[in-house]
């Protein structure tokens, strides 16, 4: 899994998405991914609220995770195998952006999905799923 935190940074603050509350489902948030894995890999998301806090977590299958604590019952479309936040960063002003990076044999074919902390006391919000290439 180094690979893929490389490709995106580092996990220390990744508990700051889950302190936001409640549930949500994905609406106009998307991400997608391109490249070769192993390989270059560049992820894209477009319809976030701007400038909030956002996860990117990484899962070996698709499932139905439901997210326990702060942003308790918030249903992820992956499973728990593997499964484990990548980074937070912040969606930007125009609640789109990009991160690139490389990844290694071992994160060729697992699932990534978005969970955004939305402002003015909504829930957080999760984008589709998407396989990274192998």
């Amino acid at each position: 899994m180094r690979g893929l935190r490389s490709l995106l940074a580092t996990a220390v603050a990744a508990a700051v998405v889950f302190a936001f509350p409640a549930l949500a489902s994905a609406g106009d948030l998307t991400l997608e991914v391109s490249g070769d894995c192993p390989g270059q890999l560049t992820l894209r998301w477009s319809g976030a609220e701007p400038n909030r806090p956002m996860a990117i977590a990484y899962a070996d299958t698709r499932g139905f995770y439901v997210i326990a604590g702060r942003c308790e019952g918030t249903e992820l479309g992956l499973s728990s195998i593997g499964l484990r936040l990548i980074v937070v960063i912040s969606s930007r002003s125009g609640g789109s952006g990009r991160v690139a990076g490389r990844a290694g044999t071992p994160e060729c074919g697992g699932w990534l999905q978005l969970v955004v902390a939305s402002g003015h006391g909504a829930p957080c919000v999760t984008s589709n799923v998407v396989q990274i290439p192998e």
